[in-house]
This record gives structure tokens, sequence and C-alpha cells, in this order.
């Protein structure tokens, strides 16, 4: 029996992750031509060619210019839409149901719990941030370019967005972070509800930013008749209903345990006090203890009433390799302490996800106009994501690639493999034969 080779494994994960891929995007796109639907994934898996833009794709393969840029501007912001807000619930519900079937141990170490953060795509070049300070939206200043906010599920080391979301910066009548990190969570309950699964066996965690009274009584439970028909006709457009699924009164919701980071100036009420936050974490510094299960990690926990939050309960912790004592803020289910530091250890999963979307697959690299331009930029790279993280999930059950990453699968791997030889023999019906370094050069 003859023995496959590591790149003989690779090429072929490549081209089943392009196939598979391809039919998930099918019913999203289903009006698009299929050479058109062909050049989008194309665009997103010439990350392992080294082109982060459509124009370096054009160069290396040889695809028409006009062609492809209408190819990939013709979809429209509504379809890209119903991509990020709806589809992506579709690839992690299986993974979900699967793992929630599992002992608490290994529920436990998977962490399981719904990060919520944004990033700044910025119009212009870092070297020019470096140079000039007000471009990079230092000095107090707004950053010019599309704040992406994203919700991701994390299941142990597997990140998987659930909603991204390009909104504007400046403007009137812009939502705030709180308002739609709201609507993110209430299609979420409306989206898993439909799938046959309990929301409120998840957790979510987010910045101080993202925490306000409208999320503290999301997290307790309390929603009103309106916001849940609302949920309820999202989760319609999803395609997830399970007719199986127990039907439950619209008016309430389940509690949703909710641990978000804490401010100085947030005032509660602590054994008859009111006091700024700020000041609570002087006073209870000497009260920290190493408690149980949280690794020798000095904790105090406490109740605390707000007048903006309600009943919540606050964590004080000092951060391993720091003296400064810092809080969490936990609404909805109570946990112990070490339930929520563990919690919230998962948290920096999303800082990870934006690296890899922004470093690894250069999401700042495209630039292309209009609405219509913004959504493909980040259409196409949580495309190029998802495949990558597909191959690497299947991969990684080979024991060669074990420890294999995402980011050694865009820069590594494809040096030990001729991934255009791979590409004209996948997409040849929109990649030239005849294209040669003379014609790229001319």
């Amino acid at each position: 029996m003859t023995t496959k080779t590591a790149e003989e494994h690779f090429t072929e994960e490549m081209l089943r992750a392009a196939e598979e891929f391809g039919k998930i995007l099918r019913p999203y796109f289903r009006r698009m031509p299929d050479e058109d639907m062909e050049t989008l994934l194309l665009i997103s898996m010439a990350v392992f060619l080294g082109a982060d833009n459509v124009y370096q794709v054009m160069q290396v393969l040889g695809l028409p210019k006009t062609a492809t840029y209408d190819r990939v501007k013709n979809v429209s912001v509504y379809c890209w839409r119903k991509f990020l807000q709806n589809h992506l619930y579709s690839i992690a519900v299986p993974l979900l149901r699967e793992r929630l079937t599992m002992s608490d141990a290994t529920k436990s170490r998977d962490g399981l719990i719904m990060a919520v953060d944004d990033s700044v795509i910025a119009r212009i070049a870092t070297e020019l941030g470096y140079v000039w300070k007000w471009w990079s939206g230092q000095l107090k200043r707004v950053a010019n370019g599309q704040n992406v906010i994203a919700l991701i599920l994390v299941i142990g080391d597997i990140i998987l967005p659930l909603d991204v979301r390009i909104v504007s910066k400046q403007g009137r009548g812009l939502k705030t972070k709180p308002e739609i990190y709201e609507e993110m969570l209430k299609a979420a309950e409306a989206k898993f509800e439909a799938a046959g699964i309990d929301i409120s066996r998840l957790g979510t965690t987010g910045d101080a930013a993202y925490f306000s009274q409208d999320i503290a009584a999301f997290c307790r439970g309390e929603c009103s008749e309106e916001a849940s028909s609302e949920s309820d006709a999202s989760a319609t457009d999803t395609g997830l209903a399970n007719e199986d699924a127990e039907s439950s009164d619209p008016a309430l919701l389940l509690t949703l345990t909710g641990i978000f980071r804490g401010k100085d100036n947030y005032v509660f009420e602590i054994d008859g006090e009111i006091r700024k936050a700020g000041q609570w974490r002087k006073n209870f510094k000497d009260r920290l203890t190493p408690g149980w299960g949280t690794d020798g990690q000095p904790v105090y926990r406490t109740e605390a009433v707000s007048e903006t939050f309600g009943e919540v309960i606050l964590v004080f912790y000092i951060p391993k390799g720091k003296r400064a004592v810092s809080y969490l803020i936990i609404a909805g289910r109570p946990l112990r302490s070490s339930e929520a530091l563990h919690a919230f250890a998962f948290h920096h999963r999303i800082e990870e996800f934006w690296k890899l979307l922004k470093d690894t697959l250069e999401l700042g690299a495209m630039h292309l106009r209009d609405r219509k331009g913004a959504h493909a930029c980040v259409g196409v790279k949580v495309i190029a994501y998802l495949v990558v993280n597909m191959m690497k999930q299947n991969l990684r059950k080979l024991r060669r690639f074990r420890n294999v990453t995402i980011n050694k699968l865009v820069r590594l791997c494809p040096k030990f493999v001729d991934v255009r030889k791979i590409f004209k023999e996948h997409f040849q019906s929109i990649i030239p034969n005849n294209h040669t370094l003379d014609k790229a050069l001319a």
C-alpha cells in the first residue's frame, strides 16, 4: 500500500473544500451564473497563491480584467448581507449540535461562547498612519474606514463567524454597538431555536462598549412581544427550521449568561453603599484570594445593583502578569468566579479571528468601490476563512497535520504544491490556458 505524501493530502483537501463550498454557496447566490460563482470562489482561494486582491489574481492567473471586476461587483448588497448574517449559521449549527451531546467536561473545555467585537478596515496606508496620527484614529479622532462587527462562536480551537455586519462610523441616526449587538443576539436566539438548540446552553462575552441596559435585560430573559416576533421572522429566513423543535411563549426568552468587561465610571450599590467601580476595585483589592478552580488567580465575587443594569454579579480579579485589579460584569444566569473567568478566557479568540482575517488573509488589501464593493471585500475574505478553516479541521485528522494552523496552510503548504496547476484544472472554465509570464509582464 502506497502512503500518500503531505502534498497529495493538501491537494486533495483543497479540491474537496472548493467543491463542497461551491455547493454551500449555491443556495445563497442561485441567481448568479456558474462562471460568476466560480470567480468568487477562485478569488477567495487565491490566498494560497499569495494573491490578496482581485488585481493580483488577474495578474497571476490571467483572468479578463473587466469581466472579473463585473462578476465580483454584480453581487448585490442584499445577497452579501443574507450570506454574512444568515447563511453562516447553517455552517456552525451541525458542529454545535454534535458538541452539545458530549459530556459536561468536554463542553467546559470547548467554551461554547458567542463573542462580539469590531474592527476597522482603514482606507489609508498603514505607513501614512504612522506619519500622521490623525489618519489612524489617534488623538481622539474618528478613524476613517468601514467598521465591521462580528459575532463568532467559539468551540474549543474552532472559531466560526455567525453574524458579520458592515456599519458606518459617520452619519446621523446610526445604531450604537449595544443596539447592533442586541439585534445579533436576538437573531442568534431565533436561529438556534429554529434549529432545536437552546441558546441558554451558550454564553456570550464582550467588551464594555457592547454592554447596556437592554443587553442586561436580554440576558435576564426580559423581552417584548414585538422584539420576539421580529426574531421569529428572521428565523424563517435561515432555512434551519426544525419541525421537531418545541414551541415556546414568544414573549419570553431563555436566560442567557453574559460576561462583559466593566468600566471604572459605572456606579454600583454593594451592601448599601453606592460608589463608582473604580473605587470598588481599590476597596476590594485586599479581599482578593485564590479561589476554587481559578488556578491560583486572586478573585472576589459579590452581588451588586445598578440603576442602569439592574441586579448583576461582579467578579474582581487580577489578570495574570498584571498588578491592577480588573472586574467582570455577569448578567443573566449567575456563575461562580471560576466559571466566569474560564468562559471569558475564550473571548480573546475573536481577536485571533480578526488577526487571521486582516493579517493572514489580508482583508485590508482589497479595495472595491461603493457599498457593493465594501461588502464584496468582507464577503470574499470570510469565504476564504471558512474554506481554509474547513481544510484545517479535516487535515488535522491526519497525524502529520495535527499541529497545522491556518497561517501554515496559507503561507507554508502552498510553497510545496503547484497551486496554479491545481486551479487551472479545477477552474478551467474561467482560467485561460495560454497565460504566461510574458503576458503578465506586458
